[in-house]
């Protein structure tokens, strides 16, 4: 799969005094959009790696318009290795991780897509959950060419 196969989200927060934190560069379907929720964030620690800053403790949400479909999506990241240990496996940046697919919110209405990665380069475990109408799973084909780190 090539660079035009896909596209690319840096899903990040920041500001002109601190900077930037990075929470990871999703790869995604090339019609997905990511559209952001300012002020939907929060950062409470980071790890810095080749002079760019990780959110190790934190966690953002925004939403994704995925052709016609709209989901919500949360990433949540913390320190260390959380893998719930449950789930069939996928990669994601280059790391062994885990997804599932299930229901959740108000009456488990909502279909959601979880997916867990431990990255031992920056010693936290990342969730991202897309939450809506119908899991996308055609998100799993691309996570591999996501960045943790």
């Amino acid at each position: 799969m090539s660079t035009e196969d896909y596209s690319w989200h840096t899903i990040a927060v920041g500001n002109s005094i601190l900077g930037v934190y990075n929470f990871v560069v999703l790869a995604a379907p090339p019609d997905w959009k990511v559209v952001v929720m300012p002020m939907a964030s929060d950062v409470f620690s980071h790890v810095t790696r080749d002079g760019a800053k990780w959110v190790r403790d934190g966690e953002v949400k925004h939403f994704v318009k995925a052709g016609s479909k709209f989901y919500e999506l949360e990433i949540r990241v913390r320190p260390g290795d959380r893998l719930s240990r449950e789930g069939s496996p996928v990669e994601f940046g280059g790391h062994k991780g885990l997804y599932r697919v299930g229901r959740e919110g108000l009456l488990k209405k909502s279909d959601v897509l979880i997916v867990e990665v431990y990255c031992p380069e920056t010693d936290r475990t990342i969730s991202v959950k897309l939450r809506g109408s119908g899991a996308p799973l055609e998100i799993l084909r691309y996570l591999k060419y996501s960045r943790c780190h």
